[in-house]
């Protein structure tokens, strides 16, 4: 059902999209969420140390108080209505010989303060709204409302219990000399005395300070946990205002909370999160994706860090030696050596995912950081000279991305000077620029974090720069840009399945295509689109689970032709909408470019570079439809798109390949190029 939710009614599967949104989170924001998960566990602790010391029992180690503090995490969140609370309990006697009524007085006074600490921030959250709004009425209301609930909890935890105990006594009569009555009510007068030792032990006011940082670490890192799935896959959701993030987050604790029959909370936790954002407006497809992710997020280092706690406290914990050990239980050694073999085997399975994948990533290439930056290599004088007059006759501009300077950055080449400058310098990935259609701006592609692949189509955003230098500017959320025929508009790839149309003069977007729905498959990427607006029809290449590659043209209408199997890719459109071409097998060096019709008809080889570098990719044709600048490696192992070695290459359409001239002599990685000629240039 929660896969179900998560495709969106037909965006993409489930599956997928859960996927996309694990492999796109941002890891540095997870890191900080690891961090602030570490944080209020280690507050925690220190509260339960504080408020043990009050009842007057002798308080365990910090470490040890910290490893039952973490497996506690774990157990809240294994079963419903928090019964997990209860292993705080048992861990505190069982394992370190503290009295159970000093163990459940704690347990409840910080289950009291929790929820306090929890009103004032549900009072913060209130209080900036309605304040803006002018609500000072509804304000006071609220603020009165949590003023009467923290005053009555904390009769019901403080005087309570005596009230209880003397309660039940006088109720007992003549039973209470039976035995399990008395035992009972023993119990009960102990558990009075510490919570009354407690309230005295003037601790009060720093159990308050330790349950705001609680609080402030649990919702910092979930909030940032959050942030790294959205950032990554739903640019939609990580504009929300954090007030509406929080406020979701506490609705999906709530849920969680409650007494429903759920493992791990899967189902209540996604329930409360996702009711939370769809009723401010978000799309319940990206909302049950992304809180599926942050909750599968929050179980791994929750699991992760509770089980490797749980065994280490039932190795190292106090009650464990001596005197001690002999009076515990034979069944508690055993269940405390199976939670130690579970922990190792959950250790060794998380380890060999993690050798699994990186041994994954080797096989596709995907690599962890940016390639060399290369050296520049002295071009042969014959070809340079070719190169050279090519230039002069004409004037234009020539931009492509590269790593020459460390990151991928947009270079441009003017013509006829040859003068290459630096389009941008951002520490962040660019790629895929496409020149405006009068030749002066740029769109292009830049990571959000310093270093994506381009196999990754997620984490990227679209910009707009001047080929004069300056006037960059955010466009929006997406991949692959390309410009509509008046340059009013951009159509970008967005979150590797959908086609948006976007205008720039109002930022109003309009999805064309989207995967799961006409004649596109779902759970596929939509790579390197390439929409023709005069006939309504996408040239695309497709990407997924069930299908390793195709390319095809699909139409607004519904249509659909497959083009090309599994070895062709970069399927575009000529300029003049006449034919389409693209890259296929067959090439000297197994890639060739190659043209199609743009209605029925067979495909036939237009270009397979002479010489040592004829792995063909990147085809790009020029403003005027006269040339195609494109990139060329050795092949072999020279394939990446954006780690091999291409150079640039620009060959005039209709004369031999031999004429192809080559344009850079850089070992770095050059991609992606785009060639604008002024009218009246030969």
């Amino acid at each position: 059902l929660l896969l179900r939710l998560a495709s969106g009614g037909g965006e993409r599967s489930g599956g997928a999209a859960l996927r996309d949104a694990l492999r796109g989170a941002v890891g540095p924001l997870i890191g900080v969420y690891a961090a602030l998960q570490l944080a209020q566990t280690a507050l925690r602790a220190e509260r339960y140390r504080l408020l043990l010391r009050g009842a007057g029992a002798p308080a365990p180690r910090r470490w040890a108080l910290f490893l039952a503090t973490a497996a506690r995490n774990m157990f809240v969140d294994l079963l419903p209505s928090r019964l997990g609370e209860l292993s705080y309990a048992a861990l505190l006697n069982r394992g370190c010989g503290i009295a159970a009524a000093a163990c459940f007085s704690s347990l409840g006074i910080a289950v009291l303060f929790d929820v306090a600490a929890l009103a004032l921030v549900v009072a913060g959250l209130l209080a900036a709204p309605l304040a803006a709004s002018g609500g000072r009425g509804p304000l006071a209301l609220a603020g009165g409302a949590l003023a009467v609930l923290a005053v009555m909890g904390a009769v019901l935890v403080f005087w309570g219990p005596g009230w209880a105990v003397q309660t039940a006594r006088a109720a007992a009569g003549r039973w209470a000399g039976r035995h399990w009555v008395a035992a009972a009510l023993r119990a009960g007068e102990r558990f009075a005395e510490a919570v009354s030792a407690t309230r005295r032990s003037g601790v009060l006011g720093r159990i308050l300070l330790l349950s705001l940082g609680v609080r402030v670490c649990k919702y910092g890192g979930l909030y940032a946990a959050f942030l790294a799935v959205a950032r990554g896959s739903f640019p939609d959701l990580a504009g929300l205002p954090a007030a509406r993030v929080l406020s979701a987050l506490l609705a999906a604790e709530a849920a969680a909370s409650l007494p429903a029959p759920t493992l791990m909370s899967f189902g209540s936790y996604e329930a409360g999160g996702l009711l939370a954002l769809a009723a401010g407006g978000a799309a319940a497809g990206s909302a049950a994706a992304a809180w599926l992710a942050l909750h599968m997020f929050s179980q791994a280092l929750d699991y992760g860090l509770g089980g490797a706690a749980l065994a280490l406290f039932a190795l190292t914990a106090p009650g464990r030696r001596g005197a001690a050990r002999a009076a515990a239980p034979r069944a508690a050694r055993r269940v405390a050596g199976l939670a130690a073999l579970a922990a190792a085997a959950l250790a060794a399975l998380l380890a060999a995912g993690w050798a699994g994948r990186r041994w994954w990533a080797g096989r596709v290439s995907v690599a962890a950081g940016p390639p060399a930056g290369g050296q520049a290599v002295p071009p042969v004088p014959a070809e340079e000279a070719r190169a050279r007059q090519f230039c002069a006759g004409r004037r234009g501009r020539l931009v492509w991305s590269s790593n020459r300077y460390g990151q991928h950055d947009i270079l441009l080449l003017t013509l006829p000077d040859r003068a290459l400058r630096r389009l941008t310098t951002h520490p962040h990935t660019e790629t895929f620029p496409r020149l405006s259609p009068d030749g002066r701006q740029v769109a292009f592609c830049r990571s959000r974090e310093p270093w994506v692949s381009q196999r990754n189509p997620l984490p990227w955003d679209v910009y707009v720069v001047d080929t004069a230098g300056g006037g960059e500017r955010f466009v929006a959320a997406g991949n692959a840009p390309s410009w509509s025929a008046d340059g009013q508009r951009l159509f970008l790839q967005r979150d590797g399945a959908a086609v948006v149309e976007h205008e720039l003069a109002t930022g109003r977007e309009r999805v064309l295509f989207r995967a799961g729905q006409g004649a596109i498959p779902p759970d596929v990427q939509l790579q390197t689109p390439d929409y023709d607006e005069h006939s309504g029809r996408l040239a695309v290449t497709l990407r997924g689970r069930r299908l390793l590659r195709m390319t095809a043209v699909y139409g607004l209408d519904g249509s659909r032709r497959q083009t090309g199997g599994g070895g062709a890719c970069q399927l575009a459109w000529s300029r003049d909408g006449s034919f389409l071409y693209f890259v296929g097998q067959g090439g000297r060096q197994k890639n060739a470019i190659y043209t199609l019709p743009a209605e029925d008809g067979a495909a036939r080889l237009w270009l397979d570079l002479p010489g040592e570098r004829s792995h063909e990719y990147f085809p790009r044709q020029s403003n005027d439809g006269r040339y195609l600048v494109l990139g060329a490696s050795a092949g072999g192992q020279q394939h990446e798109h954006d780690r091999a070695d291409y150079e640039i290459f620009v060959w005039r359409i209709g004369a031999p390949p031999e004429e192809a001239l080559r344009l850079t002599w850089h070992t770095a990685n050059d991609c992606w190029p785009d060639l604008y000629l002024e009218p009246g240039s030969p």
